[in-house]
């Protein structure tokens, strides 16, 4: 069987993989809004490949990114939405609103945890996506991702540094840097735990399971508590499991 090429194309750079057989390989990271056909063209010809398969929050992009596809020689792309088999139902009152990524992040997370269970991804805005185990996707929670956090600070204060996330264990910031980054972990933390304990008492389920993707999922559950299943691939999987159920 050959593999299957999955695309996530987000806001401002697209993630390419190859999947097959429930795994994810041949990674690569490129701009979504692409300028020239041959700057995408090496990701997509890595491998001979008989399905196309592409999650996009860009919809400007979709014509340009079928163009590289055409040019490349390869099918027609499929592009996910919640009219195609998902592997799970979708139960929310505008269904096309969902963002395909989020589909692809449901289907992954039905398949690999079961349901009921729920998705964080850890990105410029941190989403929870709700699968419940008798009504399927049912919606989502929101916030502002920890890069908003950081820039939001930097920008709008005279004083405040721009500073990144750290491994520091401490809980009162003995300068202004570390203060910032204290703030950021136990308060983005305060906040995932409290989503999470009210979305447990929302589905009636003790020890909901968790996946969790995007760049800070690691750093926020690390020698913590809450046990949650991390994968950075979670979305081209369940692109590859969709295009697999939709063939």
């Amino acid at each position: 069987m050959n593999s299957m090429l999955v695309i996530d194309i987000g806001n401002t750079s697209t993630s390419v993989g190859y999947y097959c057989n429930g795994r994810v390989s041949g990674l690569g990271r490129c701009k979504s809004r692409f300028k020239s056909i041959d700057e995408v063209l090496p990701f997509l010809t890595k491998r001979i490949v008989d399905t196309v398969v592409i999650a996009s929050v860009v919809p400007p992009v979709n014509a340009r990114w079928k163009r590289a596809i055409k040019t490349a020689g390869l099918p027609v792309p499929l592009f996910v939405s919640h009219e195609l088999e998902l592997g799970v139902g979708v139960d929310y009152p505008k269904p096309e609103n969902i963002g395909a990524d989020r589909l692809a992040n449901a289907a992954a997370a039905a398949k690999l945890l079961g349901l009921p269970s729920v998705v964080c991804d850890f990105g410029t805005a941190l989403t929870f996506d709700i699968i419940d185990a008798e009504r399927g996707y049912i919606g989502g929670i929101i916030c502002p991702g920890l890069p908003l956090m950081f820039d939001y600070l930097s920008e709008k204060t005279a004083l405040l540094p721009h500073v990144k996330p750290s491994k520091t264990k401490a809980v009162v910031g003995r300068n202004t840097k570390q203060a910032m980054q204290i703030g950021a972990r136990l308060g983005y933390r305060g906040m995932v735990r409290e989503i999470l304990q009210s979305l447990e008492k929302e589905l009636g389920v003790k020890n909901l399971p968790i996946c969790c993707t995007g760049g800070y999922a690691g750093w926020i559950f690390k020698d913590w508590d809450i046990t949650a299943t991390i994968d950075p691939n979670l979305t081209l999987k369940g692109l590859g499991i969709i295009g697999e159920l939709n063939l």
